[in-house]
């Protein structure tokens, strides 16, 4: 199953980069309906391998999941992936510089199912999924808007 969000970011690709990979941020802050970023393990970002383990909310209930860096190309992209028995879930951000003072953005979702219980948990998305790609755009917008902003310093 895949779900996908872009836009355009008016702010210069290093900019939209530096705070895509704000990690100490995300450990303080969390992300749109996912809280704080809670550090595991010895390595620590931006190293390939640091984990986390975080919780969001999805239908009504509070879930618990772990988040591992695969990926970081600088000013091109980040990877978050999260292997269990029942799924495999990898996140993708991309980005490509437009021109000095644009960027394209590009999120991903890839999920796979490894069991039975993980093929029902699919379906259940796929039936959710115009209100989950609802609430990504929501997050993402919201996260942009926030870019631009204190880009220009407001």
């Amino acid at each position: 199953m895949k779900f996908e969000y872009t836009s355009t970011i008016n702010v210069p690709i290093e900019f939209a980069y530096a705070r895509a990979t704000d990690f100490d941020k995300f450990e303080q802050e969390g992300f749109g309906n996912i809280d704080k970023f809670e550090p595991t393990g010895d390595i620590r970002a931006p190293e390939i391998g640091a984990k986390w383990k975080v919780r969001a909310e999805f239908q009504g209930r509070q879930r618990r999941f772990s988040l591992a860096l695969r990926e970081l190309s600088e000013n091109e992209a980040v990877v978050f992936g999260n292997g269990t028995d029942k799924f495999d879930v990898e996140a993708r951000f991309n980005f490509v510089k437009v021109d000095d003072e644009n960027t394209d953005f590009l999120f991903e979702i890839n999920s796979s199912a490894k069991t039975i219980t993980g093929r029902l948990i699919m379906q259940t998305l796929q039936l959710a999924r115009s209100r989950i790609e609802r609430k990504l755009a929501v997050d993402f917008d919201a996260m942009r808007d926030r870019m631009e902003a204190d880009y220009r310093g407001e």
